[in-house]
């Protein structure tokens, strides 16, 4: 079975508060492996509370989620291709 999901690219909190809440909606299994405590948090909200919590965060952190995800992302596609 292949995952077809896609994450999205982002360039300023905004376009990342999106692709986060994106994957926490698609919710694909390399995000067993975040352990990012605000993503842990995120994921115990509703989607209004989400992303409320998102855009009242410090900058700072939202890329820094964003950047752990989008890591997990890229290991689990270089696993998934070579193996």
């Amino acid at each position: 079975m292949e995952n077809t999901f896609k994450m999205k690219e982002a360039l300023n909190k905004e376009e990342a508060i999106v692709s986060i809440l994106d994957v926490i909606q698609e919710n694909p299994v390399w995000l067993n492996k975040c352990t990012n405590s605000l993503f842990i948090i995120l994921k115990a909200l509703s989607t209004k509370s989400q992303k409320f919590l998102l855009q009242k965060s410090i900058d700072e952190q939202v890329i820094g989620l964003f950047v752990d995800l989008k890591k997990e992302y890229y290991n689990y596609k270089d696993n998934t291709v070579w193996n």
